[in-house]
């Protein structure tokens, strides 16, 4: 009886007589076969093991490049945040000197950190130890970022009050009466005196200065030209109202007037000129200053020029 199996027939290609049958038995032939396709699944699956492995390393250089450049742009806003926290320290700084030297309120230190602060809570902290420290710097700058916005937009807030108190401020002082109408020397002072035409004890409202007619007289501080005309005992005279501080002031016995009733003059603006109209020994200017309607002493509304705001 033939066994069943197989044969593989090996022939010389340069003699036939010397070719050679090998049997291979059935069982061994498809053990063989088994072997081949195991041996290939298994070379495929090598190739695939290495080909994943090799992806995964690219995968793994791509995330790490990623994660270098994330650390850079970490570092970088760590950088920035704390240049932006020194600069917003110094406009702080400045908003307290400023508003110390126009007598405001300073804003109290936590109002400037915009309710941002405190100690952290045990469960962060532990949460915090427990998370990649880079994640925990990330989300420490978004922190810092946010409450950079939020003091931010308080300082703009403080700022524009600031300004607004400021500008009234300005607005308040320039009208203020504060450097001297004109040139001269005093012949006449504020207070009781004895009259240089009628000879008695009088009230003096004003100062008398002297000096040569056509001296220029100048307004002593902002305000509306509220009278610009002829009065019988002063002549030719100026009036102007500085209606934000509450103060008049009043230029008597003027050559001629420069100005016309209406017409806003500046501190230091020319007005008119020294003369000699109405009941007058010679030359010189009566100055007078009035506040709420009542006479004061011009001599105090004469300062220092560094100390007069503009």
């Amino acid at each position: 009886m033939k066994k069943k199996g197989w044969s593989v027939l090996l022939i010389d290609s340069t003699s036939l007589v010397q070719s050679r049958r090998i049997y291979i038995p059935h069982i061994v032939a498809i053990l063989l076969f088994l072997l081949c396709i195991g041996g290939l699944a298994g070379f495929g699956r090598c190739i695939y093991v290495v080909g994943h492995y090799a992806y995964s390393k690219l995968g793994v250089a791509g995330e790490q490049k990623k994660n270098s450049d994330l650390i850079k742009i970490v570092k970088f806003l760590q950088r920035r945040t704390k240049e932006s926290s020194s600069e917003i320290e110094h406009l702080i700084a400045f908003e307290d000197k400023t508003r110390l030297e126009y007598g405001m309120n300073t804003i109290g230190e936590d109002i400037h950190k915009a309710g941002v602060g405190g100690p952290p809570k045990i469960e962060d902290m532990i949460m915090a130890s427990l998370i990649d420290p880079k994640l925990v710097e990330a989300n420490n700058i978004e922190n810092e970022i946010s409450q950079l916005f939020n003091q931010i937009g308080l300082q703009k807030k403080t700022f524009s009050r600031m300004e607004h108190y400021i500008f009234r401020q300005h607005d308040r002082w320039s009208q203020h009466p504060s450097i001297w109408p004109c040139v001269g020397r005093i012949t006449s002072g504020y207070g009781y005196r004895i009259h240089p035409l009628f000879g008695y004890r009088a009230f003096h409202e004003g100062v008398d200065i002297a000096n040569k007619t056509w001296t220029p007289i100048f307004a002593t501080g902002d305000g509306i030209i509220s009278f610009s005309g002829t009065k019988r005992d002063f002549g030719n005279v100026v009036k102007i109202t500085h209606s934000g501080s509450g103060y008049e002031t009043i230029y008597a016995h003027l050559k001629q007037a420069s100005v016309v009733e209406g017409h806003p003059v500046k501190r230091g603006e020319l007005i008119g000129y020294m003369g000699n109209t109405g009941r007058s020994t010679g030359p010189h200017l009566h100055y007078e200053v009035r506040n709420m309607g009542r006479h004061v002493n011009p001599m105090h509304y004469i300062l220092p020029v560094e100390t007069i705001v503009n």
